[in-house]
């Protein structure tokens, strides 16, 4: 009798013995064993020391392929973020390679930050709330004061939501790189040419104009050359003063280009219609008089394209200047910048004139 009465006895501990068992020594799972003697997970039996009742997680277990390679040991969520992480940086070189001026790195960059950003605060932002629902530790402040414990919930769950790390880091590669490769924000180009082209002298316009009304139906297209003329350039105490100073500077600071505001008078074509070469008009001793000419092949693409475009309209039958030659002659409305070494002394002809840049249309309508 009292054998059975401690038989008894014994079965009746083993549940509660069972119960104290948090967590399961095989499997590592804290799911309640609730009556059982065993782990209702893997089926560990603690007492025989083996996993019974769970053939197929038996066999899972058995049969898991252990890793061969370094490579296999990363996983797949590791490869997802490299391979994007990758993709970022090699984004940030091609846009430091593609862009070929100041203003275009700077757009560059500006705009891949802004993308970074964007990403890095989304990922952040949901890392947060993650956070915030899972632990009353973390208060509204927890996302800027302890940035990196509110990943603590995210990074143990892993792989599961390996996507908010992903959107992260991705962000962070496009913000550093944006400014550590790209390299392109120059606050300088911020106040620079962004295609806005630069006005000619406004006493110049003023004055073409002023005389442009006051030649109207008092001999039309010759009083308008006149006034034109009549306009152009400084004055004689002007010249000489440059000329003096000129003369007294070193040999290498007089061979440095002077820059011409000039008007754009004709231009010639080859016998397929493109542009060959434009003829200018600057002020020499108040006279416009023709200064030169600028190859299409020294004249930038887009600008080209422009002019290939436009000129045609502006066609008129006359040089708006003395001039010894043939071409297609245009309407006073197009000015430029270029750069020379000065006038010629033999024929008044700017040296080798260097287109610089565009400037504002003129009218004198």
């Amino acid at each position: 009798m009292s054998d059975i009465n401690h038989s008894n006895s014994l079965l009746m501990q083993e549940p509660n013995q069972s119960q104290m068992n948090s967590t399961c020594a095989e499997c590592g799972t804290d799911e309640p064993w609730g009556l059982s003697t065993w782990c209702p997970v893997c089926g560990f039996y603690p007492k025989l020391g083996t996993c019974v009742g769970q053939p197929e997680f038996q066999q899972e277990t058995e049969t898991k392929p252990q890793p061969q390679t370094i490579w296999e040991l990363i996983p797949e969520w590791g490869w997802i973020l490299a391979i994007g992480t990758i993709a970022a940086i090699g984004l940030s070189v091609g846009g430091r390679f593609w862009c070929s001026s100041a203003a275009e790195l700077c757009l560059w960059t500006l705009t891949q930050a802004s993308v970074g950003l964007v990403l890095f605060l989304i990922g952040h932002a949901i890392v947060y709330l993650n956070a915030v629902s899972k632990s009353m530790e973390f208060g509204m402040m927890s996302i800027f004061l302890t940035p990196l414990q509110i990943w603590g919930p995210t990074i143990r769950r892993f792989p599961k939501g390996a996507w908010k790390l992903d959107l992260a880091v991705w962000g962070l590669t496009l913000l550093v790189g944006a400014f550590a490769i790209v390299g392109g924000f120059d606050v300088n180009s911020l106040f620079k040419d962004w295609g806005v082209r630069k006005s000619v002298n406004v006493n110049l316009v003023a004055t073409i104009i002023d005389q442009a009304k006051e030649a109207d139906g008092d001999g039309g297209a010759e009083n308008l050359e006149d006034a034109l003329n009549d306009f152009a350039g400084g004055s004689e105490e002007e010249k000489e003063k440059a000329k003096q100073i000129t003369s007294s500077l070193p040999k290498e600071a007089a061979l440095k280009l002077i820059e011409f505001d000039c008007l754009l008078v004709g231009y010639t074509t080859f016998s397929n219609g493109k542009i060959d070469s434009v003829l200018l008009a600057a002020s020499h001793k108040k006279q416009l008089v023709y200064a030169g000419t600028i190859y299409a092949s020294d004249v930038p693409e887009e600008v080209l394209n422009e002019w290939q475009a436009q000129l045609p309209s502006l066609k008129q039958s006359t040089p708006f200047v003395k001039i010894n030659r043939s071409a297609t002659w245009l309407k006073p409305k197009i000015t430029l910048k270029v750069a020379s070494n000065g006038w010629g002394e033999t024929n008044l002809r700017l040296i080798k004139p260097e287109f610089v840049s565009l400037l504002q249309e003129v009218s004198v309508d």
